[in-house]
């Protein structure tokens, strides 16, 4: 996956959402705010896709997630959501005998992204398609604080594009559970935080020019299909599950409840 494609899921996601807000909200509160925890993983320069042979290795470089959110909802079908999580990348690169690098670093994760229900979620009987439980697919734009990094460009920060998929429960009248897969598609390089890995290889060291020096004596810099990250873009993936409260009651709908009078009065008659 490349930026263009992650460009191209966003703005289809935004499409959907926003002709959904046509719809009226039924729900007692506007929104919710919530913890979660759960586990990541990423896609780069030390853990790669690239080397099926060192898959169970890299798994074992699962780093825990811990966050908060907020989430406001606009109708039963979208809402906005807000969320901040704390993890970590954690790895060796082993695709080289010759040369080593230790990775583990702290990350600080800010989302805002758009959520579409695939149901109506809230708790009403009487409608006929609502529902307590709704899967849903979200997506936005993001950053990543890594404030131990050192890279060529002296940024310790990186634009993303979180996406992914999820399900919510409303488990009770005022509480929620979700759980859901997230994808964080990096626009750059430099998750890792090193100024060895900025290429998408391992370099081994700098020459004279200041130009960079591989491992294996490459010059330039290695096409995508000889680099260990051939997307040239780090992805940082992770399930979490998370449970929220609702608050912000809203006012009373006074024209839906003329409505029903006018409705009930006829029927009186």
């Amino acid at each position: 996956m490349n930026v263009f494609s992650g460009k191209t899921i966003l703005l289809c996601f935004f499409f959907i959402l926003f002709f959904s807000f046509n719809s009226k909200s039924q729900d007692e509160y506007r929104a919710e705010i919530g913890l979660q925890g759960g586990a990541n993983i990423y896609t780069g320069d030390v853990n790669t896709v690239a080397k099926p042979d060192y898959f169970l290795q890299n798994m074992k470089n699962i780093q825990p997630d811990f966050g908060l959110f907020f989430r406001y909802r606009f109708n039963p079908r979208t809402a906005l959501r807000l969320g901040y999580d704390y993890s970590t990348v954690n790895g060796s690169y082993i695709y080289n005998v010759n040369t080593s690098q230790q990775l583990n670093q702290t990350l600080h994760i800010v989302d805002m992204t758009g959520e579409y229900n695939f149901f109506d979620l809230e708790n009403d009987p009487y409608k006929r398609y609502s529902k307590k439980y709704s899967p849903y697919i979200f997506a936005g734009l993001g950053v990543i604080y890594i404030p131990d990094a050192e890279t060529l460009f002296q940024k310790k920060y990186a634009p993303t594009i979180p996406f992914g998929i999820g399900l919510k429960w409303k488990m009770a009248k005022r509480w929620n559970l979700n759980v859901q897969w997230t994808n964080h598609l990096l626009l750059s390089d430099n998750l890792e935080g090193t100024i060895r890995l900025d290429y998408g290889e391992l370099i081994k060291d700098w020459d004279l020019n200041g130009n960079p020096v591989w491992p294996n004596d490459l010059s330039p810099i290695p096409t995508w299909t000889k680099r260990i990250n051939p997307m040239n873009n780090d992805l940082l993936s992770g399930l979490t599950v998370g449970i929220s409260f609702d608050f912000w009651k809203k006012g009373c709908d006074c024209n839906q409840s003329d409505k029903m009078k006018k409705k009930t009065s006829v029927f009186q008659r």
